[in-house]
C-alpha cells in the first residue's frame, strides 16, 4: 500500500525557513514545511480504517497556537530543525494518543525520543549542520501560527506528498 504518514502542516510564511530548506532540505521540493506526529509507515490498513482512527484521536484536541522560536538538530546525522515552544505540550500529547491506537503502536520509534520540530535541513553533513545550528542561533527567529487541522498522507514513490485527508480540530472555544 506504500508509506503513509500523519503531520501538521502549519502554515509559514517566513523567508528564512524557506531559503535553508531550499538550500539544505532534500525534501523541500517534496513535502510543505511540517511537524510528525506519525513517522512514515508501511502498512496494509485501508485509508479509511487510518482516517477513521485520526479522526476519533484527534476529537478530543482544539486549535492551538504554536511558536518556534529556537533551532536544535542531530548534527551528527546531518539535522537541523526548528524546536517547537509554545504548542510543544500538545503536539507530545497527539503523537503520544495517536500511538496508542493499536493500529499506530507497532509503528512506534522507541529509537528515538519525541521532540515537537520542523526539519529544515537534512541530508547534509555534520559540519554542514554544525554551521547552520550556529548561524541560525544568532538570527532572531520567531515564528507563530495556529494549528487548526491534523493532515495524513501518502508518500508517493519520488518522495512527494500527498495529502489525501485533513482533519479539523475542534474550535478552540468548543468544549
Amino acid at each position: 500500500m506504500g508509506l503513509r504518514s500523519i503531520l501538521l502542516l502549519p502554515r509559514i510564511n517566513h523567508d528564512l525557513v524557506h531559503d535553508v530548506r531550499q538550500q539544505y532540505d532534500t525534501l523541500y521540493q517534496h513535502v510543505a514545511p511540517h511537524i510528525s506526529l506519525v513517522f512514515p509507515f508501511e502498512s496494509d490498513m485501508s485509508d479509511d480504517t487510518v482516517i477513521q482512527v485520526v479522526t476519533d484521536v484527534m476529537q478530543r484536541f482544539s486549535a492551538f497556537d504554536i511558536t518556534l522560536n529556537r533551532v536544535a538538530g542531530e548534527p551528527d546525522n546531518g539535522y537541523v530543525w526548528l524546536v517547537v515552544d509554545q504548542g510543544a505540550a500538545i503536539i507530545t500529547a497527539m503523537h503520544d494518543a495517536l500511538y496508542q491506537a493499536p493500529i499506530f503502536a507497532a509503528h512506534l520509534r522507541q529509537d528515538i525520543p519525541y521532540i515537537p520540530h520542523m526539519t529544515i535541513a537534512q541530508g547534509v553533513t555534520p559540519e554542514q549542520a554544525q554551521q547552520l545550528i550556529a548561524a541560525l542561533g544568532q538570527t532572531p527567529l520567531t515564528i507563530m501560527t495556529t494549528i487548526a487541522s491534523v493532515s495524513v498522507e501518502h508518500i508517493l514513490i519520488n518522495d512527494d506528498s500527498d495529502v489525501f485527508c485533513q482533519v479539523a480540530l475542534r474550535c478552540a472555544h468548543e468544549n
